[in-house]
């Protein structure tokens, strides 16, 4: 039985991990009141944006960090001295991985990002890639933005996309991105593998492009995050990108390259052995140490030979890795291979892109897997997640003061989808057929789905004709939620449905 399978089993489980630390009274109260709020929101919440984890893995998860991850949690006020250290790091709560500590603001939104950060998290990514720190620290911070999500944004029976200031709205998009193309399960497992043996980047890459035929959606978000990372960030980058320019000019005269790399691999042969015999001989050991002191300043001398025998332990680890390098990229296959992808590299070293217009063309290629991915659906349910993710999607914000939504070709990209997803399922009878003009039928069922109704299928609607067209109400269940009108010349065979009676949208 697991630690929710009864909300009983659940409340002691919480108690006694509460009793075994050292927190305050008060400490105590708002983690209890955290898990009571999302305890009551999650069931509203995981219908009306379906990627997410079930209710019991998601608090089980909370609890478990707080049990092994927590041993320290301190609140402050906004206006105490305390909280200087956190107007000064622009956060709502610091935390200390090494110290297993919490310095957070007395929220219940606060204290759950605090204990989603302090929380281990993987997402391996190979040391090679250029991007590596880039996008694990989007991933990560996407992570802890969704985690919060149920008690910034949800609250009882209703739901809103509020955001703060100081919100991260790159990170939070593009993890919901990965979330609707990945999968929860998937990004779980990424978040939680610790070992290097599985290349999630790869397996992401192959899955996409099954769907896509392509890999436009990953060369783009590695544009986007390199274009947004920050000026110490970017530097270091571009270091690492004109080395890699320089290699593949290079590369461009294959027997010269060839015969370059071999002549390199025979020189650190050479110091390779070099450091072998100094590490299996004492006296030569000795002898290479005041060598190399003899060149060193008075206050960079190596100050004892165990010191100087770890340097050439982690020198000789260092060539051997660039002799590996090397035998690998001489074989024919891997050549062309790493070249491709130094091609592939710098693609998005020379972006001439602004970011926005790089961060618009992600989403468009997000929406075109989601289009590809529709088109295989063949399940009612699949198809109708379609739809809930479709309008979570369009309330995200892509900035401070603009949401999805509001960027009208992603807008009109969306109504494509919707089309499609629509008239599926009109025709495996999952929604009623309103008109038998298809755009007509569209615009009246779009207009529907435009809303904060919790359940999609608890719509009804209702038809009023007059002089200038007809009149859409909207109901959730047989509570009235809103009305619209479309100024359309109607005749006798507009509607398939009798007018002034309320109908079940779907089937």
């Amino acid at each position: 039985m697991g630690l929710f399978s009864k909300l009983k089993d659940y409340n002691i489980e919480l108690e006694e991990i509460l009793d075994s630390k050292y927190f305050s009274s008060n400490i105590k109260s708002l983690l209890l009141s955290m898990i009571y709020k999302i305890e009551i929101s999650y069931t509203d919440f995981q219908k009306i944006k379906k990627s997410v984890r079930s209710k019991e893995d998601f608090l089980n998860e909370i609890v478990e960090i707080i049990r092994l991850y927590c041993d320290n949690i301190k609140t402050v006020e906004p206006d105490s001295d305390q909280a200087k250290l956190l107007i000064k790091n622009k956060v709502k709560a610091l935390t200390n991985e090494n110290e297993r500590s919490i310095l957070t603001y007395p929220t219940e939104i606060a204290l759950l990002y605090a204990i989603s950060d302090i929380s281990p998290k993987y997402f391996y990514i190979n040391e090679s890639f250029i991007l590596k720190n880039l996008i694990q620290n989007t991933l990560v911070n996407g992570y802890n933005l969704n985690n919060v999500e149920i008690l910034r944004d949800f609250n009882g029976w209703s739901w809103d996309k509020t955001y703060d200031e100081k919100f991260n709205y790159i990170d939070n998009l593009i993890y919901q991105n990965l979330l609707v193309i990945l999968g929860e399960k998937f990004l779980y497992e990424w978040r939680t593998y610790g070992s290097t043996r599985r290349d999630f980047l790869d397996e992401s890459r192959k899955y996409i492009k099954f769907f896509t035929g392509n890999d436009k959606y990953l060369k783009t978000l590695y544009k986007t995050a390199y274009l947004s990372s920050n000026e110490k960030d970017r530097e270091k980058i571009d270091i690492e990108l004109k080395l890699k320019a320089r290699i593949l000019k290079k590369m461009e005269d294959k027997i010269s390259f060839i015969e370059s790399s071999k002549d390199k691999k025979k020189k650190l042969s050479k110091k390779l052995q070099r450091i072998d015999i100094a590490l299996n001989d004492k006296e030569k050991l000795k002898k290479e140490y005041e060598k190399a002191n003899l060149k060193l300043e008075e206050n960079k001398k190596i100050k004892t030979i165990d010191k100087y025998k770890r340097m050439l332990i982690n020198e000789r680890e260092k060539y051997l890795k660039e002799i590996t390098q090397i035998d690998y990229i001489l074989k024919p296959a891997n050549f062309l291979q790493e070249k491709k992808s130094i091609e592939e590299t710098l693609e998005f070293y020379k972006c001439k892109e602004g970011f926005d217009k790089v961060l618009i063309e992600l989403q468009k290629e997000f929406l075109n897997f989601i289009y590809k991915k529709l088109s295989k659906m063949k399940t009612r349910d699949e198809i109708i997640d379609i739809l809930y993710e479709l309008r979570y999607y369009r309330k995200l914000k892509i900035s401070k003061d603009v949401y999805i939504s509001d960027i009208e070709e992603l807008d009109i990209f969306i109504d494509k989808i919707l089309k499609k997803a629509i008239t599926m399922l009109c025709k495996n009878g999952a929604i009623k057929i309103i008109s038998m003009d298809i755009n007509l039928n569209f615009e009246i069922i779009k207009y529907a789905l435009d809303t904060k109704i919790i359940e999609l299928e608890e719509i009804k609607l209702s038809f009023k004709t007059d002089k200038e067209g007809l009149i859409i109400k909207v109901y959730d269940k047989d509570v009235f939620e809103k009305q619209g009108r479309k100024k359309i010349k109607l005749t006798n065979k507009t509607l398939e449905v009798r007018e002034s009676r309320k109908i079940k949208l779907f089937n």
